[in-house]
């Protein structure tokens, strides 16, 4: 992935990245299979912080802002409608951390690489502490041509947490990675193509962009479609082994790797929905 920062309305996390590198093996006796890149994020600049910024974001994963908009076009109760954008947060700490890690990648994309999501899977969930399943995200550069389109499956992970035994992420996310991309076969490639076209966020782009975008998503899809294994986790937990096992474990799909680092996901990821839970109002 190339590079190509825009400036955007509202920078939710560019202001915190720090260095992105590409990641190398420590073992020249492996054989390296994808490239893999990885970005630190600071989690405070100046007077702001980055659970604060992607806070505000994070109501856009649960409905599109064009449903939002038609609430209050429609003059509803409007605090009523306040209200209904926090609805359908998660509330255990395990689906925040989960939601706030895909909110994260996601937002990450957007900003840093000038990608545009297709569509806010998280508005799929049927209750609050649930995962969507299939890919987790996708996205579109439009200004490519023809267009690129790329699938994202994001893990986060909280570990090593006190009084726990941490043996690397091979041993969990980076692992389960691997094996949901090996699972993912042409009938799950159908069933979200199909979820795009269905539910594309067609504010987004012009009605040309969506009349291609609706053409190129049409089984068997885009050739130009890239898979993005991504990962959420702590600065602690960054060890060679793990960096070795996630650029050489063998694969049936074609990918490239990105991991994004950061100091305390469980931290960072409860203060961002606590944020919304205040600014929003909490559930009768």
């Amino acid at each position: 992935m190339q590079e190509g920062i825009d400036p955007m309305t509202f920078q939710a996390v560019k202001p915190f990245l720090g260095e992105r590198v590409s990641l190398k093996l420590s073992d020249a006796r492996l054989t390296i299979l994808r490239s893999g890149w990885q970005c630190t994020l600071s989690e405070s600049q100046q007077d702001r912080s980055l659970a604060y910024s992607v806070a505000g974001q994070i109501p856009y994963y649960y409905r599109s802002p064009s449903k939002i908009a038609l609430d209050f076009q429609e003059r509803r109760h409007a605090l009523e409608m306040v209200l209904d954008l926090a609805t359908k947060i998660p509330r255990t700490p395990k689906f925040q951390r989960s939601h706030f890690g895909e909110i994260l990648c996601s937002v990450y994309l957007e900003e840093a690489f000038s990608l545009r999501r297709l569509y806010a899977k998280l508005s799929m969930t049927t209750a609050e502490d649930t995962n969507v399943h299939k890919m987790d995200a996708f996205f579109v550069n439009t200004k490519k041509k023809p267009y690129d389109y790329i699938a994202v499956e994001a893990k986060t992970s909280i570990r090593p947490m006190p009084g726990s035994k941490f043996t690397g992420h091979r041993q969990g996310i980076y692992r389960q990675l691997i094996q949901s991309l090996d699972g993912y076969g042409a009938s799950d490639g159908r069933f979200d193509l199909v979820a795009i076209r269905d539910n594309l966020e067609r504010e987004s782009f012009t009605s040309d962009e969506a009349k291609q975008i609706r053409q190129d998503l049409v089984p068997p899809g885009p050739p130009s479609l890239k898979i993005l294994g991504m990962a959420v986790v702590n600065t602690n937990s960054v060890i060679p082994q793990d960096i070795d096992y996630v650029l050489t474990a063998s694969c049936k799909q074609t990918f490239e790797f990105e991991a994004l680092v950061v100091t305390d996901l469980a931290s960072l990821a409860g203060q961002a929905y606590k944020n919304v839970k205040q600014h929003l109002g909490g559930r009768k």
